[in-house]
């Protein structure tokens, strides 16, 4: 096991057989790969494990696995599907602690954190296990006195997955598709599969075969899957540049669509506001995950009213952040993921800090790792890279306003449309505000929260979709009108 005290000289995952293997799982069998890839530990950036990458054949296999289980799946009872969410949630509860030690050395947060995605993951399967859940025979069934509207499921899905939230996001994608009569491939992301490698094959010994499924990548599995004729609906998370090849992939054969991107997320803190709030609220928004959130709040327009106070209070929550490896019980925010995000991150630090003025950071661990350390700057010019690009890294520009109609201009001016927020002690006037934020999702003294229950539409750059709520289902199946 891993010695997580935070006096212990090593953080490594050291001997990781005893929770592999980390192969694929297709047709409800673990099946290995003439073809692997090693993983790093962000921390330490040494090899931790090595999975089996899918091939070509492998991937019809699956698909032809998916295709068979859905055909049967899609017959069951409604009843019979709740019961399965059940169970795999009771699977993840099981293992825990496996595999939140997985995402903390494979995605580099801190362990607390890694328990909260795994809570959160099993969470989301017993939400959908109650969706509805009035004794009805289908989730969704709509009819008048001339027509009947009923539903059939979209899929197969493929599942992509992101390496911000691994196992949680793994979630989001197969508790409603199983839900709703759906087989699900999930490629995990290529430097974060081993959680969610492990969490499918553990879930084989009770999940009907092909009907939850898991494809190893190094890069070249997604276009396989995008481009198959075997694939109904993809639900994609990921960046906005990978989000549109694959819309170009999958326009070839009109699949569906579900696509969560990138965000530039503006919050407005308005002069009436209480700044020591806001900014303890916002330092949470901006900083969780060392930044690497699509909802995050990545540039923060504050009134000149109460901008000093405001970024004074930032700054103590920000000089108080201990970085390093999330394996430490002292650590509270750990690396980014990958050596390509943390050099992107590391010229905006260098240029950021040369055009504008750090207003407080945290100090960055000697030696290895893709450490970046917290910073949170005045000063720069909304024609700054890291003012008007996602930055997906620990790097917050705090800008100044002095009028409320320029400051929604100045936040409308992304592509993006994903999160935003408005701060003020007048709820008539922060809706006011917030009515004319072009954004998915607008909160009022809060950010990037909101209701299970509630759908949420991609906006803008940002996506295209919805996703959770009754909308969100709806996107896993195919409506028929029926009229007499």
């Amino acid at each position: 096991m891993i010695d997580d005290e935070a006096s212990s000289q090593s953080f490594d995952l050291g001997d990781t057989s005893s929770f592999g293997p980390f192969a694929c799982v297709i047709n409800g069998r673990v099946t290995e790969s003439a073809n692997h890839s090693e993983i790093l530990n962000p921390a330490t950036e040494k090899v931790i494990a090595h999975y089996d990458v899918a091939d070509a054949a492998m991937v019809d296999a699956a698909v032809a696995a998916a295709v068979r289980a859905q055909q049967r799946w899609q017959k069951v009872l409604l009843s019979e599907r709740r019961a399965l969410l059940v169970r795999i949630a009771s699977i993840i509860e099981a293992d825990a602690e496996v595999l939140a030690r997985l995402i903390t050395v494979e995605q580099g947060k801190p362990l607390s954190q890694s328990h909260e995605e795994v809570a959160s993951a099993a969470y989301l399967f017993r939400h959908y296990a109650n969706v509805h859940s009035d004794g009805r025979v289908s989730l969704f069934k709509e009819r008048g006195d001339d027509f009947m509207r009923v539903y059939s499921p979209l899929g197969p899905v493929a599942g992509i997955i992101p390496w911000n939230f691994p196992l949680l996001i793994a979630a989001m994608k197969a508790a409603p598709a199983i839900l709703t009569g759906n087989a699900i491939i999930l490629k995990p992301a290529p430097t974060t599969p081993l959680a969610t490698l492990r969490f499918v094959r553990l879930c084989a010994d009770v999940v009907p075969p092909g009907l939850l499924q898991a494809l190893g990548d190094d890069g070249g599995v997604g276009p396989l899957l995008t481009d198959h004729p075997g694939i109904g609906k993809i639900a994609f998370t990921g960046s906005t540049a990978t989000g549109k090849r694959v819309m170009a992939a999958a326009a070839g054969t009109l699949k569906r669509l579900t696509l969560e991107l990138g965000g530039n997320d503006p919050a407005l803190v308005l002069s009436d506001a209480d700044p020591e709030s806001a900014a303890a609220a916002l330092f949470r928004a901006a900083f969780s995950n060392a930044g690497q959130i699509c909802g995050a709040a990545k540039r923060i327009y504050v009134h000149e009213a109460v901008f000093d106070r405001f970024c004074e209070a930032l700054a103590t929550h920000v000089s108080m952040i201990v970085l390093g490896n999330g394996l430490r019980r002292d650590v509270t925010m750990g690396p980014v993921q990958n050596r390509a995000q943390y050099e992107k991150a590391m010229i905006l630090l260098a240029d950021a800090t040369s055009a504008g003025r750090i207003g407080a950071a945290a100090e960055r661990p000697a030696g290895a790792g893709y450490f970046v350390p917290p910073t949170m700057f005045v000063g720069l010019s909304d024609d700054h890279p890291l003012v008007s690009e996602e930055q997906f890294a620990p790097l917050l520009p705090i800008l100044r306003f002095s009028d409320d109609a320029d400051a929604i201009a100045r936040a409308n001016a992304a592509l993006y449309g994903l999160t935003a927020s408005v701060w003020s002690s007048d709820k008539k006037r922060a809706e006011g505000v917030a009515r004319q934020i072009d954004a998915a999702l607008v909160g009022i003294n809060k950010h990037n929260e909101s209701s299970l229950d509630l759908g949420l539409s991609m906006a803008k750059h940002s996506g295209a979709g919805w996703l959770l709520g009754d909308e969100g289902m709806k996107e896993f199946l195919q409506p028929h009108l029926i009229v007499w």
